[in-house]
């Protein structure tokens, strides 16, 4: 039995997801009339704020929705279906991350209006689900790299088992880096693979300290009034 086979899956019978492109414009169009609805009761740049927030959400949630199930075999297969170009790959991360800061920026701009309080949690979940995000994209990115590069069963992470790795384990070392700034468990074999650990350990510095900004922008308005 092979490892695709051994590797608990999903029950999709190896039809492929929703691809990552019309994922992100739906995100962005959820995200787009939520603010555009907002601005009829909250401020502009509260309602700005909170269409942002809600992109994150919807593309973070939906992400983790249709992939998580995926089994190894049709992780592979989009894998290698996913049109990835490095340099419009980093931009888009880059985006995500300048949306995170600018909503630190919208947190000081409104931290003394009547809606300091609202603008700070909503920067909050903002914040936090754009980093949420950042590893997502990584994740697919690394699978892609692992599943496009080395022939028909994959290479460059080492995951120390027999069983092909499926979107879920490249969750788990995406967002394990994400959190440690390191890998654990796994082994990196590729020099590109390495050279993208690199730029994600840097971005998931940035975005802890950001969230952490957040954090105490947050506690500080309320303690203050």
């Amino acid at each position: 039995m092979s490892g695709d086979e051994r590797h608990s899956g999903s029950s999709s019978g190896g039809r492929l997801p929703v691809a990552a492109i019309p994922r992100v414009i739906g995100s962005v169009l959820l995200g787009a009339v939520a603010g555009v609805a907002c601005v009829l009761a909250l401020n502009i740049p509260l309602s700005i704020l909170i269409g942002v927030t809600v992109t994150h959400v919807a593309f973070a949630v939906g992400g983790w929705m249709v992939l998580w199930p995926l089994d190894a075999h049709v992780t592979a297969a989009n894998a290698r279906r996913e049109d990835f170009r490095p340099v419009l790959e980093e931009l888009l991360v880059l985006l995500i991350s300048l949306g995170g800061l600018f909503g630190i920026v919208a947190v000081l701009v409104l931290g003394r209006s009547d809606t300091g309080d609202a603008a700070a949690a909503t920067a909050l979940c903002g914040v936090f689900m754009a980093w949420a995000d950042l590893h997502l994209m990584y994740a697919t990115r690394y699978a892609h790299l692992y599943y496009g590069a080395a022939g028909a069963k994959g290479g460059g992470i080492d995951f120390n088992s027999d069983e092909s790795p499926a979107y879920r384990d490249f969750f788990y070392f995406s967002y394990n880096l994400g959190m440690t700034y390191q890998v654990s468990d796994t082994d990196v074999s590729s020099s590109t693979i390495r050279s993208v650990v690199l730029r994600h350990s840097l971005l998931s510095y940035l975005f802890g300290a950001v969230v952490l900004a957040t954090t105490i922008n947050l506690v500080a308005g309320v303690a203050t009034g």
